[in-house]
């Protein structure tokens, strides 16, 4: 976990970067006709590959696209810093950014961007998803290849895409040789780019049932609850787990164990009751293999300081009793 922040006033970002075909157009339609109902600003190369649908736009103004869900849609045009302040600076700033960068950007470069002093103050990165055209990434010629390669260097959420059509066992290989490549890769398996809003996005807020219900019309339930006997797509299937206490947690303890949560742990989300800060309430946001901490102001008088994380993983990809066990490790006794 990172080092503490105060309730952070800056504006997330996600940057989701992939080659040419790989989805990441279709990942942003996804968002965009989502009813998230969140103020959110994506950027984009390239109007014209965008699908959006009309019956969502409430009006167009130059190189913005205004949608009734919240969304605005801006294209890019040659200055990435620009256009993200002039969207900061609109009427009604957006409450998250979403950046899709072109098919051979490096998202390390564009990261850096967001370093730069006049940004930094407005902005933070919240991930780094990069996507992949699960049939044809090992087809690639040599000097794409290592680009693509470069690219999932730094991602955060490794979104293997298309997986139906590549089938069972070329995605097998294909996962294998990531992992191994890139050990502490989080990697998502998906259909259409459909993946869970709440791994796309990281807004602040917590809200432990809007995070399960984030999963939109994606399959996700409760790991290890009963009564679930369902036929589960390939790469459709995602689980949920939650854990709470009103017993304070001790924030070394609890960094030992985000830090050796498995892989198909996807995203985790909550607040946390520390016995390092008792009277302040902390926010947790992880997002792939980036996670940090917030201070969100003093428990309010009379509410019972507590811990509440919410957690998204692949289906199977959680052993509830060993997490319940970690956890309920670091806390500290009073």
């Amino acid at each position: 976990m990172t080092h503490f922040t105060h309730d952070d006033p800056r504006t997330p970002i996600t940057i989701i970067s992939g080659f040419l075909g790989a989805g990441k157009t279709t990942l942003l339609n996804h968002i965009l006709t989502a009813p998230h109902g969140l103020k959110i600003a994506v950027l984009v190369n390239d109007f014209g590959a965008i699908n959006i649908d009309a019956s969502l736009v409430v009006s167009v103004e130059g190189d913005t696209i205004s949608l009734s869900n919240g969304c605005i849609c801006c294209t890019i045009r040659d200055d990435l810093m620009q256009a993200t302040l002039d969207v900061l600076a609109r009427e009604i700033p957006p409450e998250y950014i979403i950046i899709e960068t072109s098919g051979v950007s490096d998202p390390v470069a564009v990261a850096n961007s967001f370093m730069l002093p006049t940004l930094k103050r407005r902005v933070r990165i919240d991930s780094i998803l990069v996507v992949v055209d699960s049939e044809n990434f090992r087809s690639m010629d040599d000097d794409l290849y290592a680009r693509a390669l470069n690219q999932l260097d730094v991602a955060d959420l490794i979104v293997l895409n298309k997986v139906d059509l590549a089938g069972v066992e070329v995605v097998a290989a294909l996962r294998k040789h990531i992992e191994a490549a890139f050990p502490y890769a989080r990697i998502l398996e998906a259909e259409h780019a459909r993946i869970p809003l709440a791994l796309a996005l990281g807004v602040g807020r917590f809200d432990a049932a809007r995070l399960t219900r984030e999963a939109d019309d994606i399959h996700v339930h409760e790991a290890g609850g009963e009564g679930h006997d369902h036929e589960h797509d390939h790469g459709k299937v995602f689980d949920t787990w939650t854990w709470q206490t009103d017993q304070p947690a001790s924030y070394a303890g609890l960094q030992l164990v985000f830090d050796g949560l498995p892989r198909t742990i996807y995203r985790a989300k909550g607040m946390l009751y520390l016995a390092d800060y008792p009277d302040q309430k902390v926010i947790l946001q992880m997002v792939g293999k980036r996670a940090a901490l917030s201070f969100a102001g003093k428990w309010p008088d009379g509410e019972q300081p507590r811990t509440q994380v919410v957690m998204i993983a692949s289906h199977g990809g959680m052993d509830v009793e060993s997490l319940r066990a970690a956890f309920d490790g670091a806390l500290v006794q009073v």
